[in-house]
């Protein structure tokens, strides 16, 4: 057999094996009617997606739970995202402070080879300027950094 008329078969096999069900008062199901006065029960909605004609009351109410369960998800997510980024920016600024203080530590190592005169002395003024060059630049990147954390904290209380 193919593919499908396997599929063909179960189909018709599924829609052909309806069986009634019935609880007994011992709080069993089965498939046998427990005594004489036994019915079936209606279990005509049961794993249906579809709501019947009748419960048309219920769509909305079904409708706004699963709103509100797929708004409850997207926040959660949203969330997740906002606390991923908030840590990857802490993860940049540390990076930026120690790029900052690797650079400063040059600079000062190769201040430590001035010579004791002018020239010397001109380069190690030249070497200052650079480090604070260096550290001005630092504290830009990072204060724009605390920026976009302090606005992702800001929505993640939200």
């Amino acid at each position: 057999m193919d593919g499908k008329s396997v599929l063909i078969l179960l189909l018709l096999v599924s829609s052909a094996s309806t069986a009634e069900v019935y609880k007994c008062a011992d709080g069993k199901y089965q498939a046998e009617p427990c005594d004489a006065e036994s019915t079936p029960l209606d279990l005509s909605n049961v794993g249906s997606v579809v709501s019947s004609p009748t419960s048309s009351n219920n769509d909305f109410s079904l409708k706004s739970s699963i709103s509100d369960k797929k708004s409850e998800v997207s926040s959660y997510i949203r969330k997740q995202q906002i606390k991923r980024e908030i840590t990857d920016l802490e993860k940049d600024r540390n990076q930026v402070f120690r790029d900052r203080d690797s650079k400063i530590k040059e600079l000062r190592e190769r201040g430590q080879h001035a010579n004791n005169n002018l020239a010397g002395a001109t380069w190690q003024q030249s070497l200052a300027q650079e480090m604070t060059a260096v550290m001005q630049q630092a504290d830009t990147v990072v204060s724009t950094i605390d920026r976009q954390i302090a606005a992702l904290r800001s929505e993640l209380t939200q």
